[in-house]
């Protein structure tokens, strides 16, 4: 058995990951002062009027170098997990990995990024479970 399901899985949740959280991080830590004030504020102007400008742009940039760090964590985990399931060498290393990947995607996110959690538990579970033919 190759693994191929549980290889594919583990990237495409890597490539999702990088693109929502990564491109979260590249948005908010490339933003300016007025980008904020146009596109931001309004959006989260409830939550966020009593922040000055300055206060709100840190913590995003703040949010966005958290899921920034998340990312890389990620892709750490994935890259491991999947060199353990290549040609079903240490299917159970791997599915450790990748749950870890998967933990590490909830709290870096604090569970906003909670489906793209679930596909590294949902390859977790196919470490597990899914025996040679």
């Amino acid at each position: 058995m190759t693994r191929r399901l549980e290889k594919i899985i583990g990237i495409v949740g890597a490539v999702l990951v990088t693109l929502f959280l990564g491109g979260f991080t590249i948005v908010f830590n490339a933003m300016n002062e007025t980008e904020y004030k146009e596109t931001v504020l309004p959006i989260l102007g409830d939550n966020f009027e009593k922040l000055t400008t300055s206060e709100g742009m840190e913590f995003l940039k703040t949010l966005g170098a958290w899921f920034g760090f998340t990312v890389v964590l990620v892709l750490v985990c994935v890259a491991v997990a999947t060199l353990f399931v290549n040609n079903n060498r240490y299917p159970k290393r791997a599915a450790i990995f990748y749950l870890l990947a998967g933990l590490i995607t909830l709290i870096g996110s604090q569970t906003l990024a909670y489906p793209l959690a679930f596909i590294f538990f949902v390859n977790t579970a196919f470490c597990l479970l899914r025996k040679e033919k």
